[in-house]
């Protein structure tokens, strides 16, 4: 994977987790506490597997990519 390419993986996982994350607000709202909670570990999970599975990779073959995406 060239470093442009990594720069895209990087954008669209930070994009997504944080897509995700935004909507915890409007989901406690709207959502009784036990959908909500299903939801909620959901989308730890979600996020921490973009972590885990295509953030670090690309953070370990491009360290500076953690500094630009601001993580």
């Amino acid at each position: 994977m060239d470093r442009e390419l990594a720069r895209a993986v990087v954008a669209a996982g930070c994009h997504s987790a944080l897509a995700l994350q935004e909507l915890i607000p409007r989901l406690k709202q709207e959502l009784d506490p036990s959908e909500y909670d299903q939801f909620l570990k959901a989308i730890a999970t979600v996020s921490a597997e973009i972590s885990l599975e295509i953030l670090n990779p690309v953070f370990k073959r491009y360290p500076e990519l953690r500094k630009e995406a601001g993580l």
